[in-house]
């Protein structure tokens, strides 16, 4: 029998967050017994976290580190911990600090799954009994979930790229819209299929949870590394118009073109089939609200 398989319990400090309640969703369908702590159940952490078997932490990032501190001393031997944080280091630093198991974990994606099926979950098996390990991992694979295992430093270096250089150049471009007051709505008369991509993809970040994103930021042990690269750049492309030297900014797109290779054939197929489903949404949608206003 599995030490931590099917039967045992599973405690989920913020269970009713919706990673938290997700993650209980999934083991509930392996016949684990949830348990759960959050402010608005009756159960607290300390509670959750002496009955249970295994421990999921599924609490905002900024507030991860704190809470597995508090809770380490009532860890024991035989025990799991786990985590859901967007950050390794941190998190998987403070479990460590307990006897018991550790592996962190990172779901590539938000609490508002129907399936798993095709997504991607990075895992750091810290520590961990290898043939432990594979039993859960295998539980997570036949969901459907791809998984990735690296160290937690691979894993916040490559976060720094993944959301960081993403998010804070997201940040910054609506940071630009609100200070030159642009009317978004009224861009989009004007606008190519994939200016509406790209700000439909905007205005996704910023329909999220502030807190999260400016977390991953502030908490990234690289991210000063990426915004030095950032302002740098920002500062040879302010040179290069000051002094209208076109060819500067005709090199330096070479140069990134050169460095991506065959990345970028293989993305403009893959987004021009995105580009083509997105018209038709958006064409599907205007003629839904034309129905609409002539009702």
């Amino acid at each position: 029998m599995q030490r931590w398989g099917p039967g045992k319990t599973i405690g989920i400090i913020g269970g009713m967050g919706q990673m938290g309640q997700l993650f209980g969703r999934f083991f509930k369908a392996q016949e684990y017994h949830v348990v759960i702590a959050d402010p608005l159940s009756d159960n607290n952490n300390r509670e959750v976290m002496m009955k249970s078997d295994m421990v999921l932490f599924a609490v905002p990032l900024h507030e991860t580190v704190n809470i597995i501190r508090d809770l380490v001393p009532y860890a024991r031997p035989g025990q799991l911990l786990m985590d859901l944080s967007s950050l390794k280091v941190g998190p998987i630093q403070a479990m460590l600090r307990s006897p018991s198991s550790v592996l962190g974990l990172h779901p590539m994606f938000g609490g508002s799954l129907s399936s798993f099926a095709g997504q991607t979950m990075v895992a750091c098996p810290v520590r961990i009994d290898p043939q432990e390990w594979a039993f859960l991992r295998r539980l997570f694979e036949e969901k459907g979930m791809r998984i990735k295992e690296c160290t937690p430093e691979k894993h916040d270096r490559m976060m720094s790229v993944i959301q960081v250089l993403f998010h804070v150049t997201t940040m910054l471009t609506g940071r630009v819209l609100r200070e030159l007051e642009v009317d978004v709505t009224e861009t989009m008369e004007f606008t190519s299929p994939s200016y509406r991509l790209e700000m439909n993809l905007l205005g996704r970040i910023f329909a999220q949870n502030a807190n999260l994103y400016s977390a991953i930021t502030q908490m990234n042990p690289y991210t000063r590394e990426v915004l030095s690269h950032l302002q740098a750049g920002l500062t040879c492309y302010e040179e290069w118009y000051a002094a209208v030297d076109f060819p500067a900014f005709v090199e330096d797109f070479k140069r990134s073109a050169e460095h991506l290779d065959d990345f970028c054939e293989s993305a403009f197929e893959e987004s021009s089939a995105l580009l083509d489903f997105s018209v038709e949404l958006a064409q599907s949608n205007d003629s839904n609200r034309g129905k609409r206003e002539e009702v």
